[in-house]
């Protein structure tokens, strides 16, 4: 059952996912609570699964990784599990989506410094249980953060 979220959790992990390293004090500040508040609900919120780690954010262009790919790929269905987490040992990968569906039930998201690149990540997936439908070079990838203060759904407390 999934854990049930007050406006203090949301608004925690609101400011969370948009800076990692605010102290407690800050966060304290911006919630508007105490700072042991703040570290009994992120224990809480770590117990329950909710946070499941803390990372940095960082920008593959500016690190020399420059060309982004998505491919697009289908696998039996009894092997789609074991072949993603083959795929995610590649140091290149970002990402790998299993989708529910019989043909293109695999998307990953690579990067890479040279066009050579694309070649060899395509040649090494070529190796694996899989067929390559589609590669395409990602111009730009938007993400952002869940607003759980604004996401529907994010209330069951208040039922």
């Amino acid at each position: 059952m999934p854990h049930q979220l007050d406006d203090t959790d949301r608004e925690l992990l609101r400011l969370l996912q948009s800076n990692a390293r605010y102290t407690a004090t800050e966060l304290a500040d911006r919630i508007g609570v105490s700072d042991n508040t703040v570290h009994n609900r992120m224990a809480r919120l770590e117990d329950a699964g909710v946070i499941t780690g803390y990372k940095a954010t960082v920008d593959p262009g500016e690190a020399g990784l420059d060309l982004f790919f998505h491919f697009i790929c289908t696998t039996r269905i009894s092997n789609r599990a074991d072949v993603a987490e083959q795929i995610m040992t590649f140091p290149e990968v970002l990402e790998v989506t299993e989708l529910m569906t019989g043909q293109e039930n695999l998307h990953i998201k690579m990067v890479g410094a040279t066009d050579r690149d694309v070649t060899d990540m395509a040649e090494r997936l070529d190796e694996l249980p899989l067929e390559i439908n589609d590669e395409t070079l990602i111009r730009t990838n938007h993400t952002k953060p869940i607003d759980f203060t604004s996401v529907p759904g994010t209330d069951r407390d208040d039922e």
